[in-house]
C-alpha cells in the first residue's frame, strides 16, 4: 500500500497548524501559539500529542507573521522535535508571511509584515537551519518573484495568499515556481466575490497548482468547495483546517492573540467558533467528514489530507530525506467506520 490509498484507515496531514491547547490533568489550561517568542520542545510535544489523539498523522506547524525574536527561538526547536519518536511527525513548518500584503493582512501583525526581499528570506533560511516547508506570500509585492525563484531553488514551496494581485502578479508568481493558493476563499460566507474576478478563477482551474481550502461550513460554503474539487480536480485540492491556537478550549473561552481578543463560543448552528474569525475551531478530521457531508467522494476527500498534501510538500521533505510511512507509531491515525472518519484506538 502506497502512503494515502483509499483504505479503511489513514493518516491525514495537516499543513497548516497555527498552535494548539495544553491541558492539566485532562482540563484545558491554556494554549500554545507557534508564532509566539520562546517555543520549548515540552509545550511542541504537548500540542503535537493532542492532535496525535485527534487522528493526525502528521503536522505543519504554521507562524504567522513573526518578530526576528520569534522566527530565530522557535524554527530551531521544529527540526529539534525530529530527534524523537513523538516528533516524527512535525513536518517542515509553514510561514504565513511576513511576505503578505499590508491591504490583506487579516489578524497578523501589521508592524512585523514586510515586502519580499530574498536577504530577509535567507535569514529565515539560516535561523530554520533549512527547515521551513512552505511559505504563504503574496504575489504583488515587490521582488516577490525574485524571492519565490530564491525559496524554490532551495526546496521549499511557495504558496499564494493574505494578496491583492492583478492576474498577471498570479501568472508572474506561478512562473516563478509558486505551486499553491492559501485557504482560498476564506470568509467567503461573509463577502461576496465579484462575477468577474479573474483572480478567483484562477485560483479554482489553474492545474499547475494546488488549492487549499477549509471545508469546515464557516469559512467557505459547501457549493464552492464542491466546484473547487471539480473545476481543479481530485489531485490538486488540498483540505485544511488552519488550526486556530484556540481549538480544544471550552466554551466560553476569551484570549489574547496577535494583540487582539478572541472569544470561543457557539454560534447559532451550534458550532465552536473564535470571535473575530481567526483559524478554525474545526479539526481536520471534522473537516474531512463535513466534505464527505456534502457530497465530496470519499477518494478525494482522503487524497485532499495525504497524497495531495504530501506532493505540494515533496521538495521539502525530499530535501530533508522524511519518508511518510503508512503506519507511523507516533499516532494511530483515522479509521472510517459507519461512513466517517473517527480516531483510531
Amino acid at each position: 500500500m502506497t502512503y494515502g490509498s483509499v483504505s479503511e484507515r489513514c493518516y491525514p496531514i495537516s499543513l497548516q497548524v497555527n498552535g494548539g491547547p495544553v491541558f492539566d490533568n485532562g482540563v484545558w489550561s491554556g494554549f500554545v501559539a507557534f508564532d509566539a517568542a520562546g517555543l520549548t520542545l515540552e509545550k511542541l510535544e504537548a500540542v503535537a500529542q493532542y492532535y496525535y489523539r485527534l487522528g493526525y498523522g502528521f503536522f505543519c506547524p504554521t507562524m504567522v507573521t513573526a518578530s526576528p525574536e520569534a522566527y530565530q527561538t522557535n524554527l530551531p526547536v521544529f527540526r529539534q522535535a525530529r530527534e524523537f519518536a513523538w516528533g516524527q511527525g512535525i513536518l517542515p513548518p509553514h510561514l504565513e508571511g511576513p511576505f503578505i500584503a499590508p491591504e490583506c493582512i487579516g489578524a497578523h501583525n501589521p508592524e512585523l509584515r514586510r515586502d519580499p526581499s530574498v536577504e530577509f528570506a535567507a535569514k529565515l533560511m539560516e535561523w530554520s537551519d533549512d527547515f521551513i516547508g512552505w511559505v504563504t506570500m503574496a504575489a504583488e509585492r515587490p521582488c516577490a518573484s525574485e524571492v519565490i525563484r530564491y525559496l524554490t531553488a532551495r526546496g521549499v514551496s511557495v504558496s499564494l495568499g493574505h494578496q491583492n494581485p492583478a492576474v498577471d502578479h498570479i501568472l508572474a508568481a506561478i512562473e516563478a515556481g509558486a505551486t499553491g493558493f492559501t485557504h482560498v476563499l476564506n470568509a467567503a460566507t461573509r463577502d461576496k466575490i465579484a462575477a468577474k474576478d479573474l483572480r478567483m478563477i484562477a485560483q479554482f482551474t489553474d492545474r499547475h497548482t494546488y488549492s487549499m481550502v477549509i471545508p469546515d461550513a464557516i469559512h467557505v460554503p459547501p457549493y464552492a468547495v464542491k466546484l473547487m474539487v471539480d473545476g481543479k480536480g481530485p489531485d490538486k485540492v488540498i483540505f485544511v483546517a488552519d488550526e486556530s491556537p484556540l481549538i480544544g478550549a471550552p466554551v466560553p473561552t476569551t484570549a489574547q492573540l496577535w494583540g487582539r481578543t478572541f472569544e470561543v463560543r457557539l454560534d447559532e448552528a451550534g458550532r465552536v467558533r473564535s470571535y473575530d474569525l481567526s483559524g478554525s475551531c474545526t479539526s481536520l478530521v471534522e473537516c474531512m467528514n463535513v466534505a464527505l457531508n456534502w457530497g465530496v467522494p470519499r477518494e478525494t476527500v482522503q487524497r485532499a489530507v495525504t497524497t495531495n498534501a504530501a506532493a505540494f510538500l515533496k521538495p521539502a521533505l525530499d530535501r530533508l530525506g522524511i519518508r511518510l510511512n503508512d503506519a507511523p507509531t507516533h499516532g494511530a491515525g483515522v479509521v472510517f467506520r459507519d461512513g466517517a472518519y473517527m480516531p483510531a484506538q
